[in-house]
């Protein structure tokens, strides 16, 4: 069995690439898989550690869905599993041409698998959400019913969707209407630790002594709450003085296209609040190699989201879980969908400076608390392993394949 992959694809920095990677690293101990990916420079073929990549689409580009179409006919697969996420492909005109590469491959008469890494709830599309999202306050009722339209058609035409929790499938029957028996949960995978040491080698080798960390880790952009955090500071400080905040990440490229006013946001609320001596932003693309080196210096983790819209599995817990590090985050879908409050993590209002601090100066001070907390996520994240992932998605793509495999020879 041959699967094609279509998704963007490290050196690309975005979360769906590092995913994409590790998903077809695993899945190729098992199968034959080839990945469609973004190009860099240039239309290119490599291997990477086994996997075949063939760059050949860009994203923003009017035409991405032939090149793709075309990249698929050239590997002649068995299954295309397409990784989706609204803004995966280009911003929203091009975004509103997903149906179109959809249509295309069904043509081919491959089974069709896509993973939805997001959903949005129905009732959180409101003239805020679309204003905040930068497509405008007006004409919401419209806007809902294009992504309403838009949504039910990728359940149409795809014959099976993949989500990583519940709540993703519950809100595609019950707010898109699309089919149940279509839809499939597969967790997000989580890596094993690779590098990882004491944290005060870590916090030594970040220049930061024997400082308390506090973690920020992932790309900054409107709806994470890194201002609730630096907000948080001051007062973090006045109950302990030594408290690092180190800021592992750097704004999401596609701002500079989307949102180039919120660039800066860090630096002016560092400045602003007096925090230079007490911050660490790296502004920076953490590579792989090195994500390691932060989540050992930290003693907690701090995941502060605010945007409640958007249902999906955070990468970034996904890849902090295995640590045994305490989390403190946001009750929002991306986290209370895999964090209980006081079992395996804490949980907090967003947009709550207050509750923050509060959060922060109980772990801090409760060592044992930090201890058990981060065991607990660990061991909730242990079935998650990209081994395992693997394996479950290869039991969908099998029972598709039978399925097409049975309807030929009826």
């Amino acid at each position: 069995m041959k699967c094609c992959i279509v998704s963007s694809y490290p050196p690309d920095k975005c979360g769906v690439a590092i995913y994409t990677k590790m998903l077809a690293l695993f899945l190729s101990k098992l199968i034959d898989v080839s990945v469609i990916a973004n190009r860099v420079n240039s239309c290119e073929v490599s291997l990477d550690n086994g996997v075949r990549v063939v760059r050949c689409w860009r994203r923003n580009h009017l035409l991405y869905f032939f090149d793709i179409w075309r990249g698929i006919l050239s590997e002649r697969p068995d299954i295309i599993h397409i990784q989706h996420e609204y803004l995966l492909y280009g911003v929203r005109k091009y975004a509103i041409l997903f149906p179109i590469l959809l249509f295309m491959l069904k043509l081919i008469g491959k089974p069709i698998v896509v993973t939805m890494h997001s959903v949005i709830a129905m009732d959180k599309l409101n003239r805020q959400f679309f204003g905040i999202h930068g497509v405008g306050y007006r004409f919401p009722a419209l806007k809902r019913a294009i992504l309403k339209i838009f949504t039910r058609i990728i359940g149409w035409l795809s014959d099976r969707i993949i989500v990583h929790n519940d709540l993703m499938r519950r809100r595609l029957i019950s707010d898109y209407g699309l089919r149940g028996e279509k839809i499939v949960v597969i967790p997000h995978g989580v890596s094993e630790p690779e590098g990882v040491m004491r944290g005060e080698k870590a916090k030594s080798l970040l220049g930061l002594g024997n400082h308390r960390v506090l973690l920020y880790y992932g790309f900054i952009i409107p709806g994470k709450g890194v201002e609730t955090l630096l907000e948080a500071m001051p007062s973090i400080l006045r109950e302990f003085p030594d408290v690092r905040l180190v800021i592992a990440g750097c704004y999401h490229p596609r701002l500079s296209i989307e949102n180039p006013g919120y660039i800066g946001i860090v630096e002016r609320l560092i400045g602003e609040l007096g925090l230079g001596d007490a911050v660490l932003f790296e502004n920076r693309f953490i590579p792989e190699r090195e994500v390691s080196l932060y989540i050992s210096a930290a003693d907690v983790i701090v995941l502060p989201y605010t945007d409640d819209s958007i249902i999906g599995a955070s990468g970034a817990l996904s890849r902090c879980a295995l640590y045994g590090k305490p989390v403190i985050a946001t009750d929002i879908p991306r986290f209370n969908q895999e964090i209980r409050d006081g079992q395996n993590g804490v949980l907090i209002k967003p947009n709550h400076p207050d509750q923050l601090r509060e959060a922060v100066v109980y772990l801090l001070g409760d060592g044992e608390a930090c201890r058990w907390l981060g065991q607990r996520l660990l061991q909730s994240f242990l079935d998650r392993r990209w081994e395992r992932i693997a394996t479950l998605h290869l039991r969908e793509y099998r029972r598709l394949f039978g399925d097409q495999k049975d309807n030929y020879d009826s």
